[in-house]
C-alpha cells in the first residue's frame, strides 16, 4: 500500500485543528457562558422568525438533519458514479474521522447545554450531555465541505445550505451555543483536509464501500426481484 501525502491538505487540516485547540482552550478557561458566547446566544434565540421556526425545529430534532439525510446523500451519490461516487467516499471517510473524534471530545470534556446554565426553556427535547462540540455541527460540515471541494458548485449549493440551516438551527431551539457550532464546522472541514491528504485512507473507504455495498445489492441467480 502507498502511504502517500499530501502535504498541502495536511497542513490545512493541521491549521484548523489547532484553530479547534485554541478554541477550546478559549471555552475551558472562560466557560461555554462566557460574554462572547452568550451574546451570540441570545443574539439568535430571542430573535425567532416565526416563518422559519417549524423548519429549523424539525431538522434540529435528533438525527433528521443529519443522518437521515447524510446518509441518503452519500448513497445516492454513490450510485451516480463517477465524480459522484468519489464525492461519496470522501463524505464517508470524513465521516468515520468525525463520529470517532465528536464522541471522543464529548467523553473528555464535559460541558453544559445552554439550557442548563441560561435557564431557558429549549424549543425541542435534549439530553442535558456536554455541548461541545456540536456533533450535528460536526457532521453537516463534514458532508458540506466534502461536497464543495467535489461537487459542482449546483450540488454542492443546496446541501452546504442545508448544513447551515441545521447549524443555525441548533442555536435557534436553545440546544447549543454558537460557538460549539464554530467548534464543529473546524473541525469538520479539517476532518475532511485529513482525507484528502490521505489518499491510501480514501481508497481503502472506497474498496470496503464497493465491497459492501455490492454485497448488499447482491442476488442469487433465479431470485425473484422485489
Amino acid at each position: 500500500m502507498n502511504l502517500r501525502i499530501e502535504r498541502k491538505h495536511l497542513y490545512t487540516a493541521l491549521v484548523l485543528y489547532l484553530l479547534y485547540i485554541l478554541l477550546t482552550v478559549y471555552i475551558i478557561t472562560g466557560g461555554e457562558d462566557n460574554p462572547l458566547n452568550t451574546h451570540l446566544f441570545f443574539a439568535i434565540f430571542s430573535n425567532k422568525l416565526p416563518q422559519l421556526t417549524p423548519l429549523l425545529t424539525v431538522i434540529s430534532i435528533d438525527d433528521y438533519g443529519r443522518a437521515f439525510f447524510w446518509i441518503p446523500v452519500a448513497l445516492i451519490l454513490w450510485y451516480f458514479g463517477g465524480r459522484y461516487r468519489r464525492a461519496s467516499v470522501l463524505m464517508v471517510s470524513a465521516f468515520v474521522i468525525s463520529l470517532i473524534l465528536g464522541e471522543l471530545m464529548k467523553h473528555v470534556l464535559y460541558e453544559p447545554r445552554p439550557f442548563l446554565v441560561l435557564h431557558i426553556t429549549p424549543l425541542i427535547h435534549e439530553q442535558p450531555d456536554s455541548s461541545y462540540p456540536s456533533g450535528h455541527a460536526l457532521i453537516v460540515s463534514t458532508g458540506a465541505y466534502s461536497s464543495i471541494v467535489a461537487l459542482p458548485w449546483y450540488v454542492s449549493l443546496p446541501l452546504t445550505l442545508e448544513a447551515l440551516l441545521v447549524s443555525y438551527g441548533r442555536i435557534y431551539v436553545g440546544v447549543h451555543w454558537p460557538l460549539d457550532v464554530v467548534a464543529g464546522w473546524l473541525l469538520g472541514i479539517a476532518n475532511v483536509e485529513l482525507v484528502l491528504a490521505l489518499p491510501w485512507y480514501y481508497n481503502l473507504v472506497y474498496v470496503i464501500m464497493r465491497k459492501l455495498l455490492n454485497w448488499l445489492s447482491y442476488r442469487p441467480e433465479g431470485s425473484p426481484a422485489n
